[in-house]
């Protein structure tokens, strides 16, 4: 099983950051004069000093360490933005749907790795804080991880049909019921109608606050709802006309930058909704995209800009970015032409050779393509092999294989909300944090 974990190579230079706030100083007075210790030094020269830690977490037990220095980082919007920038948060698992279970399994990955080996035995990764109903069918499946939660909706129930946010690596759970305004109307109706897929809307400087996005759809219009856990209310949009006939497929979409794209099936084009004005707009693709079956996924590269990716029948990974021509009008730019056959050759150790493999985009973040590649073996066992790979360096990477149906969610490891916000409030979350 593929164990390592995704990292970024470390910048030439990391700029100072800039700050009012100076920590407290301390000086040791011996027989012949002062001696200068570690908390003298300013909250710039410690923040610059914090930047070459190696990963999120070896930063969480400096910042744990003492009030000043958990009030450097948290006091400093900046710092956390280029800390982020320079140290991507570390893939620290993957969550299987399987099929027949009441909930998804986790598969953890580097386990000689202690800090995921901690944030494993710590959290709930099992999942185990989920409501099970004895009485009739329960499946959760997951629709989007971001921001160290996980977003689940229970897909078999269609009487009371539930949403669920879980925080594995603090315990936070919300149950989310979707009510008859979102999915049937008032007519009480839902001819045509299906739940396309739930996206949350989080941001790594609030981790406590998210919204729920639902994207529903009948044969050719497109509806939007949105939960606010603050209210504990669905705010349901006006249908929109998209025609399409029924071709936008469920669990499609993608959030990126503020837009949720979703591709129409066996059409060169996409929707894109704006979260922000729950407007919805058309995005046509390049004309070598026939979207079929899992062959095509919106993404964000690794500075978080929008791009697109496109396995074709032939093995080749086609990858887009957006730009602006000579007109100022966005266009589609091609980045990356990729032959994919030799890595998973040796990725299934020739399987892909001698047996028809079914090859699927699942993801695009951060720079990363996630790949599931399954076939069916001859004594009749299916196998899949869920790979990851780097637009920037173009280099393969075998996360986990296994005996599964190729539905597979990464999870990043989140900031923890003891080191988010500059509220002042640090007592409480130094005891959480230290938790």
């Amino acid at each position: 099983m593929g164990s390592q974990l995704l990292a970024a190579a470390p910048p030439a230079k990391r700029p100072l950051i800039s700050s009012t706030i100076t920590t407290t100083t301390t000086h040791a007075t011996a027989g012949d004069g002062t001696t200068t210790t570690i908390s003298s030094l300013g909250q710039d020269q410690l923040l610059d000093i914090f930047l070459r830690l190696p990963n999120l977490p070896a930063l969480i037990r400096a910042a744990l360490t003492c009030r000043p220095w958990l009030g450097a980082v948290r006091s400093s919007r900046s710092f956390r933005r280029l800390f982020r920038a320079l140290h991507p948060a570390p893939l620290i698992g993957l969550f299987i749907d399987i099929d027949g279970a009441a909930a998804p399994s986790f598969v953890p990955l580097r386990r000689s790795d202690p800090n995921v080996i901690a944030a494993v035995r710590r959290g709930d990764f099992l999942l185990t804080s989920l409501p099970v109903n004895a009485d009739e069918d329960t499946s959760w499946c997951i629709t989007d991880c971001r921001h160290g939660y996980v977003l689940l909706w229970n897909k078999i129930v269609w009487k009371k049909p539930t949403v669920a946010a879980v925080n594995p690596m603090t315990w936070a759970l919300d149950i989310i019921p979707v009510p008859r305004d979102v999915w049937a109307g008032r007519s009480g109706r839902r001819r045509h109608f299906a739940f396309l897929g739930f996206h949350l809307l989080s941001s790594q400087e609030n981790p406590r606050s998210f919204r729920v996005v639902c994207v529903c759809a009948d044969k050719q219009r497109v509806r939007v709802a949105v939960f606010s856990p603050e209210t504990r209310n669905w705010v349901v949009h006006p249908w929109v006309h998209v025609g399409g006939d029924n071709s936008l497929k469920s669990s499609a979409g993608t959030l990126v930058g503020g837009s949720v794209y979703w591709p129409f099936h066996g059409e060169g084009r996409m929707i894109r909704i704006n979260t922000a004005t729950m407007d919805i707009s058309f995005v046509d693709l390049p004309s070598q995209i026939k979207v079929y079956g899992h062959n095509f996924k919106a993404g964000e590269t690794k500075d978080g800009q929008l791009c697109i990716v496109y396995a074709s029948d032939d093995f080749l990974l086609r990858a887009w970015t957006r730009s602006l021509d000579a007109d100022g009008i966005e266009v589609w730019v091609l980045k990356n032409i990729l032959s994919l056959s030799e890595g998973i050759d040796e990725i299934t150790e020739g399987c892909a050779v001698d047996l028809p493999v079914d090859l699927k985009v699942v993801q695009v973040r951060s720079g990363y393509v996630y790949l599931s590649a399954t076939c069916m073996t001859h004594p009749g066992t299916l196998r899949c092999w869920f790979i990851s790979l780097s637009l920037e360096t173009t280099e393969f990477e075998l996360l986990v294989h296994g005996c599964f149906g190729g539905s597979v969610c990464p999870y990043n490891m989140a900031w923890p909300p003891c080191l988010v916000g500059d509220d002042g409030s640090i007592g409480h979350h130094e005891v959480e944090g230290s938790h």
